[in-house]
């Protein structure tokens, strides 16, 4: 029923009920992670195809979806993009538990995927987006680093 506060069908919540349990959060975390690796491999594919743009884009998800598994890990469920980033400096940088520059990472290739795909004069050179590709890399890297102790 409409406002009823009710989920319309099965799959969906009522508002401010969270997806993230104790039975499903590793399941979670494990899939995010799974889409963050699977992003990164797109990106290696597409900029040896020479396809920069659509690789950076790739390697913003690989590294968007490694943020929302680290959140996952404390219960947090950002519900936009623009959450993810500040929930990652809120809960792991100002904490201590993540180098701010992570954050700043995060922010830079948001901004370029935000420049790849929309932008009509951004410029990615392949040596710049294998940096990029290093970088995040690296990024995930972190994370899992971070979420092992988690999973187990």
């Amino acid at each position: 029923m409409e406002g009823s506060g009710t989920p319309h069908a099965a799959g969906d919540r009522a508002r401010g009920d969270s997806a993230v349990t104790d039975a499903n959060k590793r399941a979670n975390v494990a899939s995010e992670l799974g889409r963050a690796d699977e992003s990164m491999r797109a990106a290696r594919v597409l900029v040896d195809a020479a396809l920069l743009h659509d690789a950076e884009s790739r390697l913003y998800y690989a590294i968007y979806h490694a943020a929302v598994a680290l959140l996952l890990t404390e219960g947090l469920e950002p519900r936009s993009h623009a959450g993810t980033a500040s929930m990652l400096g809120l809960h792991f940088v100002e904490s201590g538990r993540r180098d701010p520059q992570d954050a700043r990472l995060f922010a830079r290739i948001q901004k370029y995927r935000l420049e790849a795909d929309y932008g009509r004069d951004f410029v990615l050179t392949e040596a710049a987006l294998r940096e990029d590709l290093d970088a995040c890399q690296g990024f995930l890297d972190r994370a899992r680093r971070t979420i092992a102790g988690f999973l187990g």
